[in-house]
């Protein structure tokens, strides 16, 4: 008899079994923890770097470009902007690092909205080196790539100042791969 009921048991926890794992799962609940620290812009995962004193993260911890006597970076003796109808090329004012992940580059989309005097470019510039308002560059895990500015004055006097933004866009990939 024993065994009668032994194997019943057996069956029955089987049965059990069989019927818990079809199952269909329909709720769960819990509650966890979100800490997410907001660092300036050269301390992101990934960062905007100023390379040139020109460029600077202010009290607000965003990456500023100021060519004038109110950049904190600013001395006497150094001049207070740029000549009007002249063109100026700043090799590696900013980097941009990708820290984010280990193996995947990022493809960073900058923007320039201001007036067409100042151009963008990547890496040294040579005599073939064209500003762009719009440039994407691919930064690969643990690197850094350099931009620089191309300004040009023509047409533009004392003392007129040129103001924009520049926007910054990530997306996980190289760029022009779909």
């Amino acid at each position: 008899m024993k065994k009668v009921i032994g194997v019943f048991v057996l069956i029955a926890g089987l049965l059990i079994a069989v019927t818990a794992s079809s199952a269909n799962f329909a709720y769960f609940h819990a509650d966890r923890n979100v800490h997410i620290q907001i660092v300036p812009d050269d301390n992101e995962l990934i960062d905007l770097r100023p390379i040139q004193p020109y460029a600077y993260i202010n009290d607000n911890g965003m990456l500023v470009i100021d060519m004038s006597h109110n950049n904190p970076n600013w001395m006497d003796g150094f001049g207070e902007g740029v000549s009007p109808n002249s063109t100026y090329v700043f090799e590696e004012i900013f980097g941009v690092s990708n820290d984010l992940w280990e193996g995947t580059p990022i493809c960073m989309h900058l923007t320039y909205s201001g007036g067409d005097e100042v151009g963008l470019f990547e890496g040294d510039y040579t005599n073939t080196t064209v500003g762009q308002s719009s440039l994407d560059v691919t930064v690969m895990p643990g690197d850094v790539v350099r931009i620089g500015m191309i300004i040009n004055t023509d047409g533009v006097s004392a003392p007129n100042s040129i103001d924009g933004q520049i926007q910054f866009w990530a997306e996980a990939g190289e760029c022009g791969t779909d």
